[in-house]
């Protein structure tokens, strides 16, 4: 079972993850980011891109200053980490494709997400151009991605288990 961590680099974290799902093509994997497009995240998950991308005392050069500007106002250097901060800063409530067109704009919250356009070769940036400019066409393939991902059968016994909260694994 994959135990997820902060500190991996986030496409790598992404690859080991997608290990688990190998039957399932690249474009089911990114549009079950599709979610992203509404929901929060804490401070603490993403504010070393604020302050300290890569160690080096600069932000994420992958977010665009505007939008960095005011993550920092919400989340200043030291400040609570657990304040929470929309995934999707134009349409938080809504499930759309924004998501998608948020990463055009280097507005992508978590690391990974932004990852999928700004990585440099980056096999998944068709895929995110494409839901961006087609509402319809990530609908259409996001349901086809959910159907299959419900057929996936769980790991059990010593090779995995069902987390009874989605955020720990089971006894810790």
């Amino acid at each position: 079972m994959m135990n997820y961590h902060v500190e991996m680099e986030p496409m790598e974290w992404m690859k080991a993850g997608f290990e688990q799902f190998k039957n399932q093509k690249k474009c089911n994997r990114i549009q079950e980011g599709g979610p992203h497009t509404f929901g929060r995240a804490q401070c603490r998950f993403f504010s070393y891109r604020l302050y300290n991308f890569g160690g080096n005392g600069n932000p994420d050069p992958t977010l665009s200053r505007s939008y960095r500007t005011a993550l920092q106002q919400n989340c200043p250097q030291g400040g609570d980490g657990t304040t929470l901060n929309n995934l999707d800063l134009t349409k938080p409530n809504t499930f759309d494709n924004n998501y998608f067109t948020n990463l055009l704009s280097n507005r992508g919250l978590l690391q990974s997400d932004q990852e999928l356009l700004s990585t440099t070769g980056a096999s998944t940036a068709w895929i995110v151009n494409s839901f961006a400019s087609s509402q319809s066409t990530f609908f259409q393939n996001f349901v086809q991605s959910m159907i299959k991902m419900g057929n996936i059968s769980p790991l059990t016994g010593s090779n995995g288990e069902m987390r009874r909260d989605c955020k720990k694994v089971n006894g810790s």
